[in-house]
């Protein structure tokens, strides 16, 4: 009977568990958004991929659209907004205060360039929606080959 050593990576069998700890805290911080970027709030967003254009649904509860700037670049694009807190109220005093105030900035990179000067928004029920058309990828051509 031989005996034979087996030089183990043990670095690389741990390859699976670190990766299933990275996605259970990503998963944690996308499910609740307000725990991301060390407590600064943002929105909830969809990213859909139509074909000829990408989708963005961010929900900003709250916010009026005059005080929310999209910024739109060829691969990025960027929402921010600012809620002011009502310090004067004249109501009477609060027992309770669970309504978020302040801003928040969010950058979503995307897969493939955009037509920024295309780019349209509107806001509906707390629900913004950009629309992206995406540009056209080239297609290329086949050469012929000259004989000489």
């Amino acid at each position: 009977m031989s005996l034979m050593r087996r030089d183990r990576d043990y670095f690389r069998e741990l390859v699976p568990m670190r990766e299933t700890i990275n996605n259970f805290i990503e998963d944690l911080f996308t499910r609740f958004p307000t725990f991301s970027h060390a407590g600064e709030w943002r929105p909830s967003i969809d990213l859909l991929d139509r074909g000829t254009e990408y989708v963005i649904r961010a929900d900003l509860p709250g916010y009026a659209p005059e005080n929310v700037t999209i910024n739109v670049l060829e691969n990025s694009v960027r929402i921010s907004g600012e809620i002011k807190e009502e310090k004067d109220t004249k109501e009477g005093n609060f027992e309770l205060r669970e309504r978020s105030y302040g801003s928040f900035s969010r950058t979503i990179p995307l897969p493939v360039q955009i037509k920024p000067e295309e780019a349209k928004a509107r806001y509906k029920n707390g629900v913004l929606e950009i629309i992206l058309p995406k540009v056209e990828a080239p297609k290329g051509r086949i050469l012929d080959i000259e004989i000489e």
